[in-house]
């Protein structure tokens, strides 16, 4: 029933862009929903997550564990200083270097623009919301509603453990 709930909603989402005027529709959803900076929005807070919350260095023992060697300290330093300035400098270069979508000829209206940023913020807005609405619903002082956020709460499985015992034993 969800599957065909799901099935029959993207197929009425889609019925706008086989009409006449569909193209204009595809190149809004294409210039403010998949063009990158709504990816590149979630991909930054990731990587800080991954990187500055999680740990480099765990994740950098992890990458190790997984394929078996130290991969070389480049990669380090490009997940915890290069990637994320990139990401910023290219997020404000897009704001900076900004001009309203056009196609051919064609100016779209202020209305479809914001439309378009509406298309974007749906999927952005949901990282910073959360992290507003953890510290806000979290009992505690800041300080550690902070650390309780950032603590992983993932625990190894039995089977994991034991095996790992046993290659640290032969």
């Amino acid at each position: 029933k969800f599957t065909l709930g799901m099935t029959v909603f993207m197929c009425l989402l889609g019925l706008p862009m086989i009409t006449r005027g569909g193209i204009y529709v595809f190149q809004l959803m294409d210039f403010y929903a998949a063009s990158g900076l709504s990816l590149l929005w979630c991909v930054f807070f990731q990587t800080i997550a991954i990187c500055w919350v999680f740990g480099a260095k765990k994740f950098y023992l992890c990458i190790e564990e997984m394929i078996g060697y130290r991969v070389s300290m480049y990669w380090y330093v490009c997940w915890v200083f290069l990637a994320p300035a990139f990401m910023v400098f290219i997020f404000v270069f897009y704001f900076v270097r900004y001009s309203p979508i056009t196609m051919g000829a064609y100016h779209y209206p202020a209305w479809g623009e914001v439309l378009g940023f509406a298309i974007s913020l749906s999927s952005m807005l949901w990282v910073p919301g959360y992290a507003i609405y953890y510290l806000l619903s979290t009992k505690g002082s800041w300080s550690e509603v902070l650390r309780q956020g950032v603590t992983p709460v993932i625990k190894p499985r039995k089977e994991a453990v034991m095996a790992e015992e046993k290659a640290r034993l032969t």
